[in-house]
């Protein structure tokens, strides 16, 4: 019986005359004690339509992983598993690290709060690195990143430089999204003081198995419950593989010259591609 049916059956029973509800205060050092296993342990999910094999999973999961202390793996439902750390520095990186994935499995991570009850946890957040594609030069900035970011999710981090500003051809975001919904494709903002309507089109690094029809991760688009009676070029397709966005192997944050070696003039050059005090765009989300 696994955590799932165990509330439920827990829920449908009804107290018997000669049964009473009893609450006992637990022993101080029980509750600390139990307070200490929840600070260091984390409840995930892997998304899929089918089993999990825990084996194979937990061999993986400690490959990728590599803590420098020992973390334990235990099953309590159906592709549900509960880590448990001995450091509390090994569950923060794991838990502020990811997207984790398995077999290109989402794997949805939780922090037990309480009493640790597993089954009121939902599942539906998770964090992605997004890429803003399409935003104008003079938007490239972390306050607008910051904007954008905020209309995908809730915003962690944005990429910048010293100065604030975003270089390259897109604003990189780190989000947590709501990932019970479609993932979202577009903006559509209006910028400056003109209010220009842009699109601006986003890519998710790491994304793992997303349905193309629905845009809901954990399922295939072959087995999507609202793909209909649509079959072959008559199938719809709102994603495409265009919404992966490939992983950038080196973004510079900031213009620095060469170092060399030091020289009897004592001075040096630090380029700066503009003025952190310049003044940010407008930017307004467009009524649908």
């Amino acid at each position: 019986m696994d955590s799932e049916e165990l509330s439920s059956l827990c829920s449908s029973l009804a107290l018997e005359e000669e049964e009473e509800i009893l609450a006992p205060e637990l022993e101080a050092g029980l509750q600390i004690q139990g307070e200490r296993s929840i600070d260091r342990s984390l409840v995930g999910c892997v998304l899929s339509t089918g089993p999990i094999v825990r084996d194979a999973f937990v061999h993986m999961i400690k490959g990728v992983w590599k803590m420098k202390e020992r973390f334990e793996v235990e099953a309590i439902g159906s592709n549900k598993f509960v880590f448990h750390f001995l450091s509390t520095t090994d569950r923060r990186r794991v838990f502020s690290g990811g997207p984790w994935c398995y077999q290109n499995k989402l794997l949805v991570s939780e922090e037990p709060t309480g009493v640790g009850d597993y089954s009121k946890m939902s599942f539906s957040k998770a964090p992605f690195w997004v890429q803003l594609h399409n935003i104008p030069v003079f938007c490239m900035s972390k306050t607008v990143g910051s904007i954008l970011g905020n209309m995908v999710g809730l915003v962690q981090e944005v990429e910048c430089n010293q100065d604030e500003l975003c270089l390259g051809t897109y604003i990189r975001v780190r989000v947590t999204v709501d990932i019970s919904k479609p993932l979202k494709r577009i903006l559509k903002v209006h910028l400056g003081i003109d209010k220009e309507l842009v699109t601006i089109l986003l890519r998710y690094e790491h994304l793992p198995e997303l349905c193309f029809r629905c845009g809901l991760i954990g399922h295939p688009l072959k087995e999507c419950p609202d793909r209909g009676t649509c079959q072959g070029d008559n199938l719809k397709l709102k994603y495409g593989v265009w919404i992966k966005a490939p992983i950038p192997s080196f973004r510079k944050t900031s213009f620095q010259p060469k170092r060399r070696r030091p020289s009897s003039s004592p001075s040096s050059l630090t380029l700066v591609p503009g003025n952190s005090s310049t003044r940010q765009p407008h930017v307004s989300a467009a009524k649908s």
